[in-house]
């Protein structure tokens, strides 16, 4: 077990952060999902996860990459005086638990005070970027922006050129899935990306291709440049935003091949098919084959604030909003077609 987590996150403790009471969940070394409805703090969990394994330069009072990632500085949850965060991990650069407190509004205090090196990390947002990243980062650099500041995170991790000979052969089968998927690769020409389409016979700017493919060829490039590799710790806020359905199933397939070969994964979803999709192999194992560990977390309001569920599948989960809103649908079609039936019903 302990092989399985190093350099990974094993547990979080939030206590009165953002909109979260006190919680504490204990992590899978391959696949986390988490589901819960909006303002439930699912992208917040990401962030401050993301924030507390980034590189930081801590002094008594500052943990400047944490706040960096939250566009508000408002990070003790409303009617609290303190909060807490205690990360929990196996990675020999760090202390194998760091604490921040927050003895006064506004002023964390990290426990031991030091300097740590980050995780092999990377946070995906909702948007593609590819299509706008030329100019982004001197531009993000120089003037004042409302961007989230993960985007610029991302944009970074896209800027290095592409890895060549031994080094990319290594992260092929990482990203095959995915080309088999679009049915193209992608291209990088100075700071301009293209996909060629085998079908096509040609290279289209990805501000020509549809949204939902260029987040895939955005995945196929970070594996391509080094900065997503079997050693990342990978956060990806709502991967099915502008994905057809049927790119979810490749998403779903994909996660698993990187949680096999290594990678630690979170993932906050709406959707119904990924988790479920996810949860079927879990649930299924002895006819799928090799699975990845995994584990499913439900983020749900409380009295006292952002509460946690977690179970080893989905069925496991008592507090469900995206099966809840799928038998909505069902009850009401089950209604029409009862009235259509019977119109004096």
């Amino acid at each position: 077990m302990a092989e399985e987590f190093a350099n990974k996150i094993k547990r979080l403790e939030l206590e009165n952060f953002t909109c979260f009471g006190k919680v504490a969940m204990d992590f899978s070394p391959g696949i986390n999902v988490i589901i819960g409805e909006n303002g439930t703090g699912k992208t917040h969990l990401l962030k401050v996860l993301y924030g507390m394994s980034s590189e930081a330069y801590i002094n008594s009072t500052v943990f400047e990459s944490l706040f960096k990632v939250f566009s508000s500085s408002e990070l003790v949850k409303n009617g609290s005086d303190k909060s807490k965060i205690v990360l929990t991990h196996k990675n020999k650069l760090f202390p194998p638990k760091v604490i921040l407190k927050n003895p006064v509004k506004g002023a964390f205090v990290a426990e031991p005070p030091a300097i740590y090196k980050n995780f092999d990390r990377l946070f995906v947002p909702t948007m593609e970027i590819l299509s706008w990243f030329k100019g982004f980062i001197p531009s993000y650099e120089n003037r004042e922006s409302y961007i989230d500041e993960t985007y610029y995170y991302l944009a970074k991790a896209i800027d290095p050129l592409p890895l060549k000979g031994s080094a990319l052969e290594k992260q092929e089968p990482l990203m095959s899935e995915l080309q088999e998927a679009i049915n193209g690769k992608v291209i990088r020409r100075g700071n301009d990306f293209f996909i060629e389409f085998i079908d096509e016979g040609k290279a289209f700017p990805v501000q020509t291709v549809a949204t939902g493919i260029n987040k895939l060829a955005q995945l196929i490039y970070l594996i391509m440049n080094g900065s997503l590799t079997k050693d990342t710790i990978l956060f990806w806020d709502e991967p099915e935003a502008n994905l057809n359905p049927k790119y979810i199933l490749v998403v779903s397939k994909f996660l698993q091949t990187l949680a096999k070969a290594g990678c630690q994964i979170f993932v906050a979803t709406h959707d119904y098919l990924l988790p479920y999709d996810l949860s079927l192999s879990k649930e299924y194992q002895d006819v799928e084959g090799d699975v990845p560990e995994m584990k499913f977390f439900s983020l749900f309001k409380g009295e006292n604030g952002t509460e946690v569920e977690e179970g080893a599948t989905m069925p496991d989960l008592h507090h469900d909003s995206i099966h809840e809103g799928l038998s909505q649908h069902n009850n009401r079609e089950d209604i029409l077609f009862r009235k259509s039936l019977n119109p004096q019903v």
